[in-house]
């Protein structure tokens, strides 16, 4: 379960993997992040007009995957329309 000091470096490293991904095209970022009952939960929108989040759901899962493997359980990626 994330702590609030861990919050900061996971966000960072979610960040980092989207940032990754716009070498293949793929156009994220993270817009808030939330702790609640026990998870995090990162909210993912698109970087560009025209994108959807939800079409790279694969992408989104992937990167919860390599969280868990590294240790971050409960971090869940949530996709978004910006406001």
């Amino acid at each position: 379960m994330p702590t609030m000091q861990q919050i900061d470096p996971i966000v960072k490293k979610v960040e980092n993997l989207l940032k990754q991904a716009e070498a293949q095209g793929i156009h994220l970022k993270v817009s808030d992040s939330k702790l609640d009952d026990d998870w995090l939960y990162v909210v993912v929108v698109p970087s560009q007009p025209g994108v959807r989040a939800s079409d790279h759901a694969k992408l989104m899962s992937q990167i919860e995957r390599q969280l868990r493997a590294e240790g971050d359980k409960r971090v869940l990626l949530i996709p978004a329309l910006e406001d």
